[in-house]
């Protein structure tokens, strides 16, 4: 028999969801919290979790096999000290459509206009609004893995100019042009658009620094749907300050919540969302589980394997 602890805000919800698969041989822990799954980790040799939470009971989980992450960002997981004599599978295919509908719905409201015609509207002012279509405009998505193809596929589809950034180079479907590693300034300084979908690592930490937004047009806008570490927010507050960018559409950062004396709460052209550009619907995680923890039983390699000294 095989214990897995399910360790997430929404266990109970992830419960009934693997249970309806039948797994043979598996007993489930529902546990919401750190302080109830580390009753039980001790005799658990799979985990479906949160990262955050999972990596505060590897020390308990003795017996541990495999862990299925939650969520997309697996970095609590991968950081030094922590132990990494098990399997970390992530989620791949799932966030892609998500954040490419987040993405394009900011673009499209910044392109047309489209709060400062709601705007208009509650003050019943008829006035047609100038507005840019996509199609001339060049869109550049750094990190091009599941997600981040999806989001270039997007743009590909409204006609605009894709560019990709990805430290192996190589080609991507739906990018025109892909800059390797190396070719960084010259990738940021071709976009209208730039759109972070970075993991977290050694490599990507403050990447987005006052080097890089001076590469950017000034009439560019940034986008972080990747992981905030990414980003040194007072150099991106210092750029939008001088205007060197036109704006940002800011989903994640350094330390969530987001302070509130941070100015980038009030900076005009700003916009400041609460981590919830792809948000884990337990549907399709638990399918995903399931499917990996049958591959785990026959022997077979696991989808979304995750290197812990990449990252990702």
């Amino acid at each position: 028999m095989t214990h897995g602890l399910i360790l997430a805000r929404d266990a109970r919800v992830y419960l009934p969801l693997v249970e309806a698969a039948g797994l043979p041989d598996l007993t489930l822990h529902a546990c919401e919290t750190v302080a109830e799954a580390r009753k039980v980790a001790g005799r658990c040799e799979v985990i479906l979790g949160q990262p955050d939470r999972v990596a505060q009971v590897l020390a308990d989980a003795s017996r541990l096999v495999w862990v299925q992450s939650t969520f997309a960002g697996v970095d609590a997981l991968c950081r030094e000290g922590l132990r990494k004599d098990y399997l970390l599978t992530g989620v791949k295919g799932v966030f892609g459509p998500l954040m490419s509908e987040y993405v394009f719905g900011y673009i499209l409201a910044r392109e047309r206009n489209l709060f400062a015609v709601r705007e208009n509207q509650q003050a019943r002012v008829w006035a047609p609004l100038a507005y840019r279509g996509l199609r001339d405009l060049t869109l550049g998505v750094c990190g091009l893995g599941s997600i981040g193809e999806h989001v270039a596929r997007t743009g590909h589809h409204f006609g605009m100019r894709v560019h990709g950034y990805r430290r192996s180079g190589g080609e991507c479907e739906g990018v025109a042009q892909v800059f390797p590693q190396g070719q960084f300034y010259d990738f940021l300084s071709s976009c209208d658009y730039v759109v972070s979908v970075l993991p977290a690592t050694p490599s990507t930490h403050h990447l987005f620094n006052v080097e890089a937004f001076s590469a950017m047009k000034t009439s560019a806008v940034f986008m972080n749907v990747g992981r905030g570490s990414t980003v040194c927010e007072p150099d991106l507050s210092d750029a939008l300050e001088r205007r060197d960018l036109a704006g940002a559409v800011l989903d994640v950062f350094e330390e969530e919540p987001l302070s509130r004396e941070s100015p980038l709460w009030t900076m005009p052209g700003v916009v400041v969302t609460p981590h919830i550009s792809a948000m884990s619907f337990p549907e399709e995680i638990a399918g995903i589980f399931c499917r990996n923890f049958l591959a785990l039983r026959r022997g077979e390699p696991l989808d979304g394997c995750v290197d812990f000294h990449r990252g990702y």
